[in-house]
């Protein structure tokens, strides 16, 4: 640049006009910024320019981008939040209204078209004109406009007005609203078909898993899961961002990422997702790059948990001593050889049990395992970009603490989206990086804790924690003789020993899709999706830990590790075309051809016999665990699939939809390798027809129905070739092998044939809505695991045997008593109602034997034509007789009798309610916001597993642990007692499983009570802090539970009540 140019051009750069001659790009690029800046603020016109390019830099000046603001309100003034204004020429280019209507865009071009859209309202179109720049945009209601809702199938989108199959979208909005934890509090609480089955031993460990059905039970579960890396037979198929995923990665997922979740529910839906859709598909979408200014996200959940332990109702230490003194404990029942010695010793146990008791010991044991959790939670996201290249980056760290001691999780992440735009190329791709640790507690159960009796001191008189609390209570001079008691480990002592049970897990995931679109018509895509995620387990049992008291050295300790690794991919391609044919006919085509394959192995060793102070180094092992050697397992399954989707509508009046798909995968018989699945829907969009367009109270109203036949590929790896194992030791013949797993290279696909049909109406621009669901699918093929007789050599084998049969109705009702939108007033109630029921056919007597081993077992289930899986099965009981404290039954034909006989069972109850929902309700004013949600259960039925364990089977042996109040004050003690349970005197045996145990099983709990705060362009924050927008909520979960049933929740980690706090900050 010649010297001094910068200096003489000034004046000229002012007054708009400038020749000059650049000959380095750099020279360029500064000059350029430099007649910006000079002419900034000025009325100049834009200066013209006179480049030399020697080196061929395009040097077209580039268009300058308008900053577009404005209000959007409705017909009646009322601005309108989160309105949409997308450029049409480029959607990538959008923006939404904030909560007082306003927006601001910046398209490339003043000559450009917004379209405005809003739900329930007609989409508007406004062509921009040069030199303006504010645009007030008024949206008209229409009573025949659908929601703009898009379907996001986790393949397609697809508009809901014209989508057959039955679905629900719900925005991460609406998940925070109930709770900040993770997906699986929100959903369960929004939809009725997200059905959570309440875990009553682990309670709200963090570590563990939920168990979840969409609409229902379709799968026997009798041994259903053949290895470890198969899903829970019912469990929906989890799709995050297009990739399937694991139920623990989706209660990790951080909430604030989530942009929209949709359940798709039935054949009409699911469909595309071929031999996978059979149980439901929940698809989960996070928030993706999007041009516009950078802009920062940061997101903090603050969270206290309680331990709930008043679901226990246990002994204190005079009660529990009294019941022991009642049921004989202290006294010798028969005379005989040193029967004076025995009783002496009795009589001397039972008096320094009482004298400790009179000192004032009454330990209250349930206190010392748990704590009061704190978990806090940090997430930072950063978007923008511009037209073309836009990025989402985000990283997340959340510690968890339990609310028993030592347990928790601890997880971390960080992601990165990136999509490029040209004008028909775009290119994605996304990276996500996560992983957890998760710790259990080295207290161990906690029922450990609630069977401690409570006349035991925690620690000696020194302050000390003993290792037994009571040793062996002998006979004195006669010590040859059998102990009247064992010894009594502390568990105190166990849970400080340096034993340990933790996992950690990296999972890392990438997905790549290259899309082109030659015409408006035609859309081509192709992409690549990777999994790699890599488990470790470890778990060491202290040598020193009271279970090996009395074991030889070289089996104290052990040491148990397990490394998995899981690798997949998916490839796929795809085609869609869409037309409109003189504005009435309207066709999409849609054709994908995917690959996968899913590698999963671990290899697992245990080794025992290790020296105190070693801290399962495992080199310090004596041996592998005796009668073991280290474990290896593979498994390898592949899929190839065909898919093809059709939709056309009429006026967007009469709706019709077909898909179908062919897949292939190695999860079936060798001989089974292919199934085709498909499915047809209907729908009629009612509101739309020419004789409703004088109705204006009426939004919606829509009809549509749909069939077809999807699979599942939960039910575990059935082998297509019989496996032999290797004997662990040898013989003069040399070492030999056995058959472990039996092929069944026939063995069909499991299908599903589904029937559903559903009504969605809306009034009064959206003040009250109804959707109404009602669906029948059979299970057919029904593959179940049954267990094969000893002689065989075979645990189980995969066969096809009957059906199952399931049916329900869903009921969705919201109505908004107060909808003032103008002032910001919103008051909505919201009602959601299920039921469902399945019921096993075809079985015939191929189960009979299985039946009858269960009978024998005391076990409460079975598996007959025309019964549900849910049925509980005993025998039934007509009560305690008052003469004699013995249970008196009723045999099949009615006859009453005191001989229990297991073939008397009958069907006494059911674990599934009639109906469930959840009553929720919401108050808006103006920046304020309460909300609170309450789930409800009517008429299923519970087995009380704590009567039935602490009020009666009390054997001499289980005398020792604490046990229910009720065993004290309601068991039978004298002739002409009315009571429900049997003699406190009865030790030794133990009651069948009879109706007297079943119970009511009705509830109402509190899921959720919130309220938040928001501000949004406060100019104090802004101007300080650069804050845009601010948003705090406080939640609080399960605060209480109002129940018929008195049973005993959280038995090996209990449930827990939280408060949280959750802040959403915008710079």
């Amino acid at each position: 640049m010649r010297k001094g140019m910068l200096k003489k051009t000034y004046n000229k750069c002012i007054k708009g006009k400038l020749n000059f001659f650049a000959e380095k790009k750099w020279e360029f690029r500064l000059l350029f910024l430099f007649v910006l800046l000079c002419n900034a603020g000025t009325e100049a016109k834009n200066p013209d320019f006179n480049i030399g390019n020697p080196l061929g830099m395009d040097t077209q000046q580039p268009k300058q981008a308008v900053r577009i603001t404005g209000v959007v309100t409705d017909e009646d003034g009322i601005p309108l939040p989160g309105a949409a204004v997308v450029l049409k020429s480029n959607k990538n280019t959008a923006t939404t209204t904030d909560v007082n209507g306003k927006y601001v865009i910046s398209p490339p071009d003043g000559g450009a078209t917004l379209v405005f859209s809003f739900v329930g309202m007609s989409p508007q179109e406004v062509k921009m004109k040069q030199g303006v720049s504010v645009y007030n945009v008024k949206l008209l209601y229409a009573s025949n406009v659908l929601e703009e809702i898009v379907v996001e199938t986790g393949i397609f989108q697809r508009n809901k007005v014209s989508f057959t199959g039955a679905t629900s979208s719900y925005k991460g909005t609406e998940l925070k609203n109930v709770g900040n934890s993770n997906v699986i509090q929100g959903l369960k609480v929004l939809d009725p078909s997200f059905l959570v089955i309440d875990n009553l031993d682990l309670g709200s460990n963090p570590n563990a898993l939920a168990t979840i059905e969409l609409r229902g039970q379709g799968s026997a579960t009798l041994n259903a899961i053949k290895d470890e890396f198969s899903a829970d037979p019912n469990q929906p198929l989890f799709v995050i961002n297009g990739v399937e995923s694991s139920l623990a990665r989706v209660q990790d997922l951080d909430i604030n990422r989530i942009e929209s979740i949709t359940i798709l529910k039935d054949a009409g839906s699911t469909a595309i997702y071929g031999s996978k859709g059979a149980n439901g598909v929940v698809v989960i979408e996070t928030i993706k790059p999007k041009p516009g200014e950078l802009k920062v996200y940061y997101n903090a959940d603050l969270m206290l948990s309680v331990p709930d332990l008043s679901v226990f109702n246990m002994m204190n230490a005079t009660e529990k001593l009294e019941f022991e003194r009642l049921s004989g404990k202290y006294f010798v029942l028969q005379e005989g050889d040193y029967y004076a010695y025995y009783q002496k010793a009795l009589d001397e146990l039972y008096n320094y049990r009482l004298a400790d008791i009179q000192r004032g010991v009454d330990t209250y044991w349930l206190s010392e395992p748990v704590q009061t959790g704190f978990t806090h939670g940090h997430s930072v996201r950063i978007s923008g970009g511009n037209e073309e290249l836009s990025i989402d980056a985000g990283a997340k760290y959340k510690n968890t603490v339990g609310v028993m001691k030592g347990s928790g999780r601890e997880t971390w992440g960080g992601n990165i989206g990136l999509s490029y735009l040209s004008k028909k190329l775009k290119i994605s791709d996304y990276l996500d990086v996560n992983g957890y640790t998760g710790t259990e507690s080295p207290y161990g159960s906690f029922s450990t804790w609630v069977n401690t009796s409570p006349y035991f001191r925690k620690r000696n008189a020194d302050g000390g924690v003993d290792k037994f609390l009571q040793t062996r209570w002998g006979l004195g001079s006669l010590g040859s003789l059998s102990p009247i008691t064992g010894d009594i480990p502390n568990p105190l002592y166990n849970a400080l020993l340096d034993s340990k049970n933790e996992s950690n897990e990296i999972y890392v995931s990438n997905s790549l899709s290259i899309q082109y679109t030659p015409t408006e018509e035609i859309r081509l895509r192709g992409g690549l999706d990777l999994t790699n995620a890599r488990n470790k387990t470890v778990q060491f049992t202290s040598p020193e830990h009271t279970k090996y008291a009395n074991v030889s050295s070289y089996y104290q300790g052990e040491y148990y590790n397990k490394d998995s690794k899981s690798l997949a991919y998916k490839g796929y391609v795809d085609m869609s075309y869409a037309t409109l044919i003189k504005d009435i006919h309207s066709i999409t085509l849609f054709a994908r051809s995917q690959l996968n394959q899913t590698q999963n192995d671990y290899i697992s060793v245990t080794a025992e016999g290790f020296p105190y102070g070693s801290k399962g180094t495992p080199n310090l092992a004596h041996s592998y665990k005796e009668e073991s050697k280290p474990g290896y397992y593979l498994s390898d399954r592949r899929s190839v699939g065909l898919m093809s989707a059709f939709n056309y509508n009429y006026k967007e009046r009469y709706l019709f939809d077909f898909t179908y798909s062919l897949d292939g995968a190695t999860t079936f018989g060798s001989n089974k390798l292919y199934k085709s699945f498909w499915s047809a829907g209907l729908g009629w969009n009612i509101d739309r027809e020419t004789f409703m367009k004088d109705v204006k109270w009426i939004d919606i109203l829509k009809l549509r129905a749909s069939t077809g036949v999807t699979g599942n590929q939960n039910q575990g790896r059935a082998p297509s070739k019989s496996i032999y194992q290797y004997f662990l030791n040898s013989n003069y013949f040399g070492q030999g092998f056995y058959l472990s797993e039996l092929a069944n290279p026939n063995l069909p696909w499991q299908t599903a044939e589904d029937y559903s049909a559903g009504l969605d109406v809306r009034l009064l621009r959206g003040k009250y809505s109804m959707i109404f669901n009602i669906y029948q699918s059979k299970t057919d093929p029904n593959i179940i695991f049954v267990p094969q007789v000893p002689s065989t050599g075979v645990g189980s084998y995969p066969m096809d045997l009957g059906y199952l049969q399931k049916k329900g109705v869903e009921l969705v009702l919201a109505a908004s008593p107060i909808y003032n939108l103008k002032e910001r007033i919103i008051w909505q109630i919201r009602l959601t109602a299920a039921y469902n029921k399945s019921e096993y056919g075809g079985l015939g007597k191929s189960l009979d034997a299985f039946n009858e081993t269960q009978r024998k077992s005391n076990t409460m289930q079975q598996y007959v034509d025309g019964y549900s899986p849910t049925n509980i099965w005993a025998v039934r009981s007509y009560g305690i007789d008052p003469a004699t404290g013995e249970e008196v039954y009723s045999k099949k034909n009615g006859e009453l009798t005191m001989e229990y006989d297991a073939d008397d069972m009958v069907v006494v109850g059911n674990g599934r309610p009639d109906v469930f929902g959840v009553i929720s309700a919401n108050f808006q004013y103006k920046r304020f916001n309460i909300g609170m949600a309450f789930s409800y259960s009517v008429g299923a039925d519970i087995y009380n597993t704590a009567l039935y364990n602490k009020v009666e089977n009390i054997t001499k042996s289980a005398l020792e642990r604490n046990q229910d109040k009720r065993a004290l004050y309601d068991r039978w003690q004298k002739p002409g007692d009315i009571t429900a349970f049997k003699s406190i005197k009865i030790v030794e045996t133990v009651s069948p499983r009879t109706s007297r145990f079943v119970q009511k099983n009705d509830y109402l709990r509190a899921e959720s009570i919130n309220c938040s705060y928001e501000l949004n362009d406060n100019k104090e924050l802004k101007r300080l802090f650069g804050i845009q927008y601010v948003k705090i909520t406080g939640y609080l979960n399960d605060i209480f539970r109002l129940e018929t049933s008195k049973t005993e929740r959280g038995t090996d980690y209990p449930f827990a009540r939280s408060v949280s706090v959750g802040v959403n900050v915008s710079f």
